[in-house]
């Protein structure tokens, strides 16, 4: 399924992208796996299932209906649909993250641990060496107890080390090699949160305390304003939810009919395609309603338990205040066991301090993705109850009275109602009362939502979302508690609890987008998206290419135009100066030095090839004449002696 999905996910991003549109890979996958949940790929491509081999022809098909999907932007489903990927894919993210923060801080803490443990820690018998080692057991406490401040800032490491000197000294380290690996490995964690406690301590006095993270005075107001803002959220998205179910209330009643099939964009009457866009509404708003409310849960069990915690916390340090007083000297029987309980409440309220970070983060998506839709029916003026045709006014009038009569009614219990739940005796079936008539019980099946408005159908095909009335009390079945919106919706329960939840199991099958804030499972196992970003997590490869028009339209702008007359004659004068000049070929020294050297390059040296000379070497020739031996009487003889040096290698 991963491959065919890759496949179609690269064929609808490809086909977006020509056309200048911008889409998320996990929101086209979800898209793609809820049509095929749905059934609605099959119509398209008969026969089709994700699991077994695709043809090109066929992912073609798909991509191109779903990039049909996806162009309608302002869909409610698929504004749904958004919604419940994107969030799914943050809250992924966010745990990757904090998973990736505490594996780097225990590889980290862990290595420490290992050079400190080690049977060759200390290196030496020095006092180097053993202020060396103490500096590696202070870096490893640090880390340990997330103290990390402390291993960069100097002030800081100086306050954790006069900490860890109160109870690990440096003459404590000869006996402190001598354990084993397992007793230093355990000594070194009680060391951390006893340093973790000290530093508490001397923070509270206002000592110290500038290498343990922000308080929790700090973050437990920020916490308690965005549980305010989720409050607040639930607030308006339940009663935009109440008035997008008025104004299906007001519509006409739905004409009976065996085709359930969604009503597409575009075909269908105005009336049916209001009904659809109605239903896709309130959907769309109950399932922005169970995030908020799952967010606001999750945040009030963190706040709750980092309030516990801190509590607790201030009640340890006012006993170590207690214990110690203005004592100069106070036992450690006494006072270590407190100082670790410190160190170990404070590494617990630290880690819930971190996740209302990343609940933050999660609102902040939460919010940008829950916006109501430009189109949406809750900002448009005209009232979508009214229609077109021969019905009066009169008649609306009538037709919303009604209404408001029969929910008047609703919140109440009938005497048939009541006759059944006096008959539950033993079965299967088991009537609670309602705790409080203004608030949900928590825990109950189905998010809180009703299940026997979604098994009925009152307002046509589609299914709606209706909240539990709390008035009405709720009904145990099969180990699952469940919250009725009508006297008619329980009434039905009771008549078939286990009808009125094939029926639900159906609305999900031709409606995947339900599963999600119902919290049950999606009709396969492929719609799931959990799967769809299991799937996707890989390399995604799309082939696009670049293309160039076939005509290039024409710009017949003059790049040299000026429109400054005096610029013109400026340039005029300069032209008439030009042409009184002469151009001479003598060269100067100035001239020399401004010309372009980059221009001018080396000749290309020849190549030859040399070879091996064989040559010789000869002595010089020494040669001797005598002149004067004839002629006249007054010729004197001479001697004449040379020397001929020829033939040497330095001659040829």
């Amino acid at each position: 399924m991963d491959d065919n999905l890759k496949r179609i996910v690269s064929e609808v991003t490809r086909l977006c992208r020509e056309r200048g549109e911008k889409v998320d890979p996990f929101v086209v996958a979800y898209v793609a796996s809820l049509e095929d949940g749905c059934g609605s790929l099959e119509t398209v491509v008969p026969g089709l299932h994700l699991d077994g081999k695709i043809p090109a022809e066929a992912v073609a098909l798909i991509g191109k209906h779903v990039a049909g999907i996806l162009s309608h932007g302002n869909d409610p489903r698929l504004k749904t649909a958004i919604m419940q990927v994107l969030m799914e894919a943050a809250y992924k993210q966010q745990r990757e993250l904090i998973e990736k923060e505490t594996a780097e801080q225990h590889e980290r803490a862990g290595m420490l641990q290992r050079a400190v443990t080690g049977p060759r820690a200390l290196k030496g018998n020095s006092a180097e060496a053993y202020d060396k080692f103490y500096k590696l057991v202070l870096e490893a406490v640090c880390v340990e107890a997330g103290m990390e401040l402390a291993v960069q800032d100097p002030a800081a490491n100086a306050e954790v080390r006069a900490a860890l000197e109160s109870v690990f000294p440096v003459s404590a380290v000869a006996r402190f090699l001598t354990l084993s690996e397992e007793e230093r490995l355990a000594q070194l964690s009680e060391l951390a949160r006893i340093t973790t406690g000290i530093c508490l301590y001397n923070r509270s006095l206002g000592q110290g305390g500038s290498a343990l993270p922000a308080a929790a005075s700090s973050y437990l107001p920020q916490a308690q304003r965005l549980l305010r803002d989720l409050n607040r959220c639930r607030t308006e998205v339940t009663e935009q939810m109440s008035k997008l179910l008025e104004m299906v209330a007001k519509l006409p009643p739905a004409v009976a009919t065996d085709n359930d099939a969604p009503v597409a964009a575009g075909s269908g009457s105005e009336e049916e395609l209001r009904r659809a866009l109605l239903h896709a509404e309130v959907l769309n708003r109950g399932q922005a309603l169970q995030l908020y409310e799952s967010l606001f849960a999750d945040l009030q069990e963190g706040l709750e338990a980092a309030q516990q915690l801190d509590a607790e916390l201030e009640h340890t340090l006012v006993q170590v205040h207690d214990s110690v007083g203005q004592s100069a000297a106070v036992s450690k029987d006494m006072v270590y066991p407190l100082f670790d309980r410190l160190g170990a409440l404070h590494t617990g309220l630290h880690q819930e301090l971190r996740m209302l970070v990343v609940r933050q983060r999660l609102y902040d998506e939460l919010a940008e993705l829950s916006a109501l839709p430009p189109g949406s029916m809750l900002l448009t003026s005209q009232p979508p109850g009214r229609t077109t045709g021969s019905r009066s006014s009169s008649t609306q009038t009538a037709s919303s009275s009604t209404a408001a009569a029969v929910d008047a009614l609703s919140e109440q219990l009938n005497e048939t109602t009541l006759a059944g739940l006096d008959a539950l005796q033993g079965g299967e079936l088991e009537y609670i009362r309602p705790i409080s008539h203004t608030q949900l019980q928590p825990g109950l099946a189905l998010a809180g939502f009703c299940a026997g408005t979604l098994a009925r159908r009152p307002t046509g095909r589609y299914p709606l979302l209706r909240r539990a009335n709390p008035q009405l009390g709720y009904l145990a079945y099969q180990d699952k508690v469940y919250g009725f919106a009508t006297n008619a919706d329980m009434q039905a329960f009771l008549a078939d609890p286990a009808g009125c939840l094939t029926a639900l199991e159906a609305a999900i099958k031709k409606e995947p987008l339900l599963a999600r804030p119902l919290g049950l499972p999606p009709p396969k196992p492929s719609s799931d998206v959990h799967a769809v970003l299991q799937a996707m997590s890989g390399t995604l490869k799309v082939d696009f290419g670049c293309q160039t028009p076939v005509h290039f339209v024409e710009r017949y702008i003059d790049k040299n135009y000026e429109w400054n007359v005096w610029a013109l004659r400026r340039r005029a004068l300069a032209l008439a100066n030009l042409r009184g000049k002469a151009t001479h070929s003598t060269q100067t020294a100035e001239s020399h030095f401004k010309r372009e050297n980059e221009t001018q390059v080396w000749r290309p040296r020849e190549a030859t090839v040399q070879t091996k000379v064989a040559k010789g070497q000869s002595m010089p020739r020494k040669l001797q004449y005598v002149q004067g031996l004839r002629g006249a009487a007054d010729v004197k003889m001479n001697v004449v002696r040379l020397e001929l040096d020829l033939g040497q290698p330095h001659q040829h």
